[in-house]
């Protein structure tokens, strides 16, 4: 049997638990991407019920319906535009009076409009007293109580939207805007039926709040004479939008009237408690950097014992691979094994740190202290010319740049999104670490420890420079303000961390496995085609060519192509570079010797530091920013300042007379 399709849009506040409802809602059945032309995140999940199938679409967090940001206008398209069966509202029932806000809004848009009250548990802990049948029936509205990270109330709203769907008998409570409602009348009675699909009513509110999407849909679609009609009424005061956002709170005032008692004395809680010191300008600083150093240690500590076992597994798999495919001519054969399958492998050896890495800052946004080391970090970002919430994908970048990347999406201004993506490539992940300890350990065994401590001084400290620059030269803005809503603290749900566990890597292994196994094989080919020699490749004759340029640092042609393929992966440098002087990993140490000079090697462990990130990074960013331009310009960036960088370097060393 077909089953009928319910559209359910789900909304609310940031930190009301929204997404932790979607979560529980739809479990696996779910899939993120992008929306159309936008950089911020779409999730879209299913629950079957019955006869019917619950398509949920979860919008961002928004405080409300204005057009001051993607977020606001995404949510209040997706309404309006794509007009959604039924609406759910997830507000905190212990801040009702901010969160009620969004409703006056929504139901400006939709009739159909459910209330998910969700923290009902902290409500109580809080001994606020609500009638929540006296508030159904003041707003006309269906209201759930619900916990959402317990699971609690949760068929219940299902069932409700069924019953909602199927009745479709709702007429919320209006607002009535006092001495506004004349202007309001008068402009729906100039504006055209169904303008593009928004209610005249909606239409003539935000003329008068003088949202600037509205203005210029009216001036672009209605005649000149009806358009200097309404432009009259909405101008004629600028206290308008007071007006609005005052008649929306009595309104909430109101209904709120003998319906939340809240206690004289509130105690304090103990997320306040905690806050005292892990907010702290100091103690607060001390404790951030704790749990940083903690959540590195252990995972590079735990990636330590699980990747020799995963390497291990990846290439049996490629063995048996080999195996499987006699069949196929050798030349097949081996760029699928060695180019396609390796490309693959280097990705999939690099999940257990990953999936560590995202599972630590699983636990922080679920316990809630992730909010608290943006807001304690902000000062610190500042300095180096980033926003506050910019500290995570720097930390996660120090696994694998790509899901660092990625998490960028946590910024809302594009501008400071943008800064943080292309200094994302300053930032030495796993791959490039490995290269550097490979050459610190054979020119300089004794110092290696501290000139790896240097090497990360060196990425902090082009992440301040370029950081400075980009944001005075290429992306002018000023800083916005770091305005967050602090969550509760509260123990992690199990569920809902293995669930963004799974979505992060599916993300992390879907677009980074693709582009690897693409061009691990585009490199395989460069390398062997047209004698099967590499030093006679394509690939060497590319390296001969760029290393003219390359020259004024000391790199030969054989570093120079190492830097070539370590575009698709880092640590592909020093497989190539056996590969083109014929030795084994174990022997290349020793040749390198005997080749190069010693300001050479440290030159070209910090090029390699600098320079373009790998291919899967280029990727993402592609995919992150939708723009062909800004992933040129980051890859041009970087290679430029990482060739000035080095350049310096290399001439500093020779005047201090190192060889």
């Amino acid at each position: 049997m077909e089953r009928i399709k319910i559209r359910v849009a789900l909304v609310g506040n940031p930190n009301v638990g929204k997404s932790t409802v979607f979560n529980q809602l739809t479990g696996l059945n779910q899939h993120t991407g992008n929306w159309p032309g936008k950089t911020v995140e779409k999730k879209i999940g299913y629950v079957n019920k019955d006869k019917y199938i619950l398509e949920i679409t979860d919008l961002p967090g928004i405080y409300s319906l204005t057009a001051n940001s993607l977020e606001e206008v995404i949510s209040r398209e997706f309404i309006i535009k794509e007009k959604p069966d039924i609406v759910i509202l997830i507000v905190d029932a212990s801040g009702l009076e901010r969160n009620l806000y969004l409703l006056s809004q929504l139901r400006e848009l939709t009739p159909n409009i459910i209330i998910g009250l969700n923290m009902i548990d902290i409500l109580k802990m809080k001994k606020y007293k609500l009638d929540i049948k006296k508030l159904e029936e003041r707003l006309k509205i269906p209201i759930i109580p619900t916990i959402a990270s317990k699971g609690i109330g949760l068929d219940e709203l299902v069932n409700k939207v069924i019953e909602v769907y199927e009745e479709d008998n709702l007429n919320p409570i209006g607002i009535h805007y006092g001495d506004l409602e004349e202007d309001i009348k008068k402009i729906e009675e100039i504006l055209p039926e169904n303008l593009e699909g928004y209610p005249k009513r909606w239409i003539a509110l935000k003329l008068l709040e003088n949202d600037p999407i509205i203005i210029d849909l009216c001036k672009n679609n209605l005649s000149k004479e009806d358009w200097e009609k309404i432009k009259e009424i909405f101008e004629k005061n600028e206290n308008n939008p007071i007006k609005v956002a005052t008649a929306r709170y009595n309104f909430i005032k109101k209904v709120l009237e003998g319906v939340l008692e809240k206690p004289e004395k509130q105690a304090i809680s103990w997320t306040e408690k905690l806050d005292e010191y892990l907010t702290h300008p100091f103690w607060g600083s001390i404790f951030a950097i704790l749990i940083v150093t903690l959540i590195f240690y252990l995972s590079f500590t735990l990636n330590d014992l699980l990747s020799e076992p995963v390497d291990g597994l990846l290439s049996l798999i490629g063995d048996k691979l080999s195996s499987l495919l006699f069949f196929i001519p050798n030349w097949w054969r081996e760029l699928l094994i060695e180019g396609v399958w390796q490309g693959v492998a280097t990705i999939l050896s690099f999940t257990p740190l990953i999936t560590i890495f995202f599972f630590f800052l699983a636990l922080m946004e679920g316990s809630g202290y992730l909010a608290r080391l943006a807001f304690v970090s902000d000062g610190l970002m500042h300095k180096l010319g980033l926003h506050g919430k910019s500290l995570i994908p720097l930390v996660i970048s120090f696994g694998c740049n790509v899901p660092g990347v990625m998490a960028t999406r946590t910024l809302e201004d594009e501008k400071d999104r943008i800064l943080l993506i292309i200094l994302d490539s300053f930032i030495p992940c796993v791959p490039r670490i490995l290269v550097a300890s490979f050459f610190l350990s054979i020119f300089f065994p004794r110092q290696a420890f501290f000139l790896l401590i240097f090497l990360y001084f060196i990425s902090f400290f082009s992440i301040f420079i370029n950081g400075k620059i980009l944001r005075r030269r290429v992306l002018k803005s000023t800083f916005n303000p770091l305005l967050m809503e602090l969550p509760i603290y509260k123990i992690p749900n199990p569920k809902l961390v293995l669930l963004y566990l799974w979505d992060k890597l599916k993300h992390f292994l879907e677009r980074a496995g693709t582009i690897m196994a693409l061009l691990s094989g585009i490199i395989w080919i460069l390398s062997h085609y047209p004698t099967g020699d590499i030093q006679n490749s394509i690939l060497a004759q590319i390296g001969k060519f760029f290393s003219i340029f390359m020259k004024p640092m000391g790199f030969n042609w054989e570093l120079t192509v190492g830097l070539l393929s370590g575009f698709v992966a880092k640590e592909a440098a020093l497989s190539t570079l056996s590969a083109i002087y014929g030795v084994s990993s174990n022997e290349l140490g020793s040749l390198l010797l005997k080749i190069i000079t010693t300001k050479t090697a440290f030159s070209f462990v910090v090029f390699q530091l600098l320079y373009i990130p790998c291919a899967a990074t280029v990727a993402t960013i592609y995919q992150e920013t939708k723009s062909l331009k800004w992933t040129i310009f980051s890859m041009i960036y970087s290679l430029t300042y990482a060739y000035i960088f080095t350049f310096i370097l290399y001439q500093i060393l020779s005047i201090l007379g190192v060889v």
